[in-house]
């Protein structure tokens, strides 16, 4: 007799469809394991759950992943060797139709999982310990400002006017420069916004403007546009959005008190503000609002 704490496997396969399914992991098991070897890499995986959604870039490939170019071709010669990914086009892949069952039928599994009940559990008691135990996320430096000057630049710009037009115009700035490759060096193509318009009182929606620098080459398509930045100088510091927005500041301004700060700033150095566009830099355009850190760009005039 089992164990109590046993599990009788036969339980579930008594019928003829399970006898074919062991005789399949049984005949085919170095098979099976190989296939499993290429599901079980967190990189791979995040691809695949990537590609759920339709065929993707190799360049989009590498934004999912964080991966760089020989490291990505790696991985994907792997889940092509498998048969779980097949390459439709010129560095454009999708998931073969047994790549999409794998992955479905192990998101099915784990979705109902016990394993997963458990760690959710674990992480809603972590949650409740961080609350009564009031610990609390390493801060921001204190203030402090660098001078920095921007050089002309050619732009592309994405404008929208919305409730939330901060993650509409990001969704079709990175819809427009994601599978041109613009967004894998953000040091050659940094990534600026600025409100346009400002909120108003009584008025919901207001408009966000992102511009991406751009080579000559690029033409605009849709509703990005290209345009010519002249520069300028400008006071810049650096705020952790999620701090900004929990403040008491924000909440009864509504805005960043790091912007109240740097102006304060201008005004008593031997600045003065200046007449160019104030800009916002993401150090990280893609990241989350808990993980946002935020260059504010100040202009000024000496």
């Amino acid at each position: 007799m089992l164990p109590r704490w046993g599990l009788d496997v036969s339980l579930f396969m008594s019928g003829a469809n399970d006898d074919r399914v062991w005789n399949t992991l049984s005949e085919s098991s170095g098979d099976i394991a190989f296939v499993l070897g290429a599901l079980a890499n967190n990189k791979r995986f995040a691809m695949l759950t990537s590609l759920l959604r339709g065929p993707q870039t190799f360049s989009v490939l590498q934004r999912v992943t964080g991966l760089g170019k020989t490291a990505l071709a790696h991985h994907l010669g792997i889940l092509l060797k498998a048969g779980i990914l097949k390459r439709i086009g010129k560095g454009l892949y999708e998931l073969s139709i047994d790549g999409a069952e794998f992955v479905k039928a192990v998101g099915t599994a784990y979705a109902g999982s016990r394993r997963r009940r458990e760690l959710e559990a674990a992480r809603h008691a972590d949650y409740i310990q961080k609350v009564h135990t009031k610990r609390k996320e390493p801060r921001m430096k204190e203030f402090e400002v660098k001078i920095v000057r921007l050089e002309p630049m050619r732009v592309a710009s994405a404008n929208v006017i919305s409730t939330t037009p901060e993650h509409d115009a990001w969704e079709k700035m990175r819809t427009w420069a994601e599978p041109k490759g613009l967004l894998e060096d953000l040091e050659k193509h940094p990534v600026f916004g600025f409100n346009n318009p400002n909120p108003s009182p009584g008025r919901k929606e207001y408009g966000y403007e992102f511009w991406i620098r751009v080579e000559p080459d690029i033409e605009p398509k849709g509703e990005v546009e290209v345009k010519e930045f002249e520069g300028g100088l400008y006071a810049v510091t650096t705020c952790k959005l999620k701090e900004e927005i929990e403040s008491e500041f924000f909440q009864k301004e509504g805005y960043l008190e790091s912007w109240k700060k740097i102006v304060g700033w201008v005004k008593s150095s031997k600045y003065k503000y200046g007449r160019h566009q104030c800009l916002e830099k993401a150090h990280d355009p893609s990241a989350s609002e808990e993980e946002l850190v935020l260059d504010l760009y100040c202009p000024i005039e000496e």
